[in-house]
């Protein structure tokens, strides 16, 4: 969740640290109501299951936190201390490292595929496969947090024994990896089997953050989602050197070494505060259409469209751009780009986040609109690295849609937690939709017979359509700030025709 901010998300997702709903922000797949006890059911709300349809978010949202208060009460005295002690900071300290290794190796696969360009046997197959690998590894990690918290929340006794069975899979589809000669070998294993594995293990990061962290939440979370920032920029040197002196192969059965003792450390420290344990009442239950209601919120539906016009140019960059940069010099400086790109977007998550706060409508219309031209201009007329740094740099950091996530959901969900965390792993289904479609529409546009033709004074080495692509969609973003503004305002004027 950069998630990113980061599930979440995020950004699914990069960190944001506004004091209030900083972790909604940080993650595209954050779940507040994780607070609570997974077996809460509307019978100790004080209401019957027909009463949620008739009660506003905010009153199930009070209801909850008494809940929550007189279940804390209650076990105080069994519990470990929130927002202090060994055991609030081994959580942010093991929930940091799975954020670095998980998601920093994510977002860092354009080094591996700057590789691939140039050694057998993988120089043969098309970008366009090439790219799937990291793309389906993207896609998987932001849509399946919706379908596994909904998992876990139903069989708390079962959370553990699979997180240690996704670290053996995770390492495993690594290791095997090492023995493919084929794309599609990568794409099931990395893209797959990692996916999979990874999203298990991420999602206990966004369900026990909140129990462990309360009056100091937003520095956890601040702490942990800076985790990709710092693997975004660390993951392209380490894959690089394991790269150039050993090969594919090593590399990959390096990394699962790797992973597999830093995995094996966090799950040692990522505890739940409360202990997990079969409920004794009814189990909770699972998603079900009703709990989609809020999709018809005029603001989701324009944050839906926003967020999946940003990921389709967004998310092909993050891939492409090394490309490119490798045109201009050696490999080497792909690395560092790549690096550059991942740091600057952990930084424009944080003011995105602070600046959507302040105004949601007006963040998402200079994005967009700064986003659009830097792609027609600064990568367009990039005949130097220097003008191609400078474009990762800022795009990056004006591209993080995801980290105004948050308000958008305060807009919507009000003080329901449930629909609050909804709404985020709905946008996060969005954009890992889009990070197959970007980059599948993107390298069809990329015109590889003219990948040496230095001539062109815009759109150089066969990226001229691609950067087109770019900058239409990144543009298109910005029509939703003027959306939401819309969207507020006909919910408002209906909410006083009601009254």
């Amino acid at each position: 969740m950069s998630a990113p901010n980061g599930i979440e998300l995020v950004t699914l997702p990069p960190p944001t640290l506004a004091a209030s709903d900083s972790h909604d922000k940080l993650s595209p797949f954050a779940d507040p109501s994780q607070a609570l006890p997974s077996s809460a059911n509307p019978s100790q709300l004080g209401l019957d299951s027909q009463d949620l349809d008739t009660l506003s978010s905010e009153e199930v949202g009070r209801r909850l936190n008494r809940l929550g208060t007189r279940d804390g009460e209650d076990d105080a005295q069994g519990l470990p201390p929130v927002d202090q002690g060994r055991g609030a900071w081994g959580f942010i300290l093991a929930s940091f490292v799975l954020e670095t290794f998980l998601w920093g190796f994510s977002y860092s696969f354009a080094t591996i595929l700057v590789f691939f360009e140039s050694h057998d046997p993988w120089q043969k197959n098309s970008l366009s496969s090439l790219t799937a690998i990291g793309t389906v590894l993207l896609a998987v990690m932001y849509i399946m947090p919706l379908f596994i918290l909904n998992f876990y929340r139903r069989y708390p006794e079962w959370v553990k024994p699979i997180l240690w069975g996704s670290a053996l899979i995770n390492c495993l589809g690594m290791l095997v990896a090492s023995w493919a000669t084929e794309v599609w070998q990568l794409i099931l294993l990395i893209g797959v089997v990692g996916g999979f594995s990874g999203a298990f293990l991420y999602a206990p990061v966004l369900m026990w953050l909140n129990t462990w962290w309360v009056q100091r939440r937003g520095l956890a979370s601040g702490i942990v989602f800076s985790g990709m920032g710092v693997g975004g920029c660390a993951c392209p040197f380490i894959l690089a050197a394991l790269l150039d002196n050993y090969g594919f192969p090593t590399m990959c059965r390096a990394w699962a070494c790797i992973t597999g003792a830093v995995f094996a450390g966090s799950l040692l420290f990522l505890r739940p505060r409360v202990p997990l344990a079969k409920p004794k009442g009814e189990r909770a239950p699972w998603v079900t259409l009703r709990d989609f209601r809020f999709a018809s919120d005029p603001i989701v539906l324009v944050m839906t469209v926003t967020s999946f016009f940003n990921s389709l140019g967004f998310i092909p960059v993050s891939l492409l751009l090394p490309i490119y940069a490798s045109s201009l010099s050696s490999p080497g400086t792909a690395n560092i780009l790549v690096a550059c790109y991942n740091i600057s977007g952990s930084i424009g998550s944080s003011l995105t986040g602070y600046a959507s706060d302040a105004s949601l409508p007006w963040t998402l219309a200079v994005m967009g609109t700064v986003a659009g031209g830097l792609a027609l201009t600064a990568w367009g007329f990039g005949s130097t690295l220097g003008a191609v740094f400078a474009f990762a740099l800022l795009f990056g950091a004006f591209s993080q849609v995801p980290s105004s996530w948050g308000a958008a959901a305060r807009d919507v969900a009000g003080a329901n937690p449930h629909v609050s965390s909804m709404c985020f792993c709905w946008l996060g289904m969005f954009r890992g939709v889009a990070s197959i479609v970007g980059p599948f529409i993107s390298t069809g546009l990329y015109e590889e017979d003219l990948a040496t033709d230095e001539r062109a004074s815009w759109g150089r080495f066969g990226f001229r359509k691609v950067i087109v692509f770019v900058g239409i969609m990144s543009s298109l973003t910005a029509l939703g700030g003027p959306g939401v503004w819309w969207a507020r305002r006909w919910k408002a004027q209906r909410k006083a025709a009601a009254a």
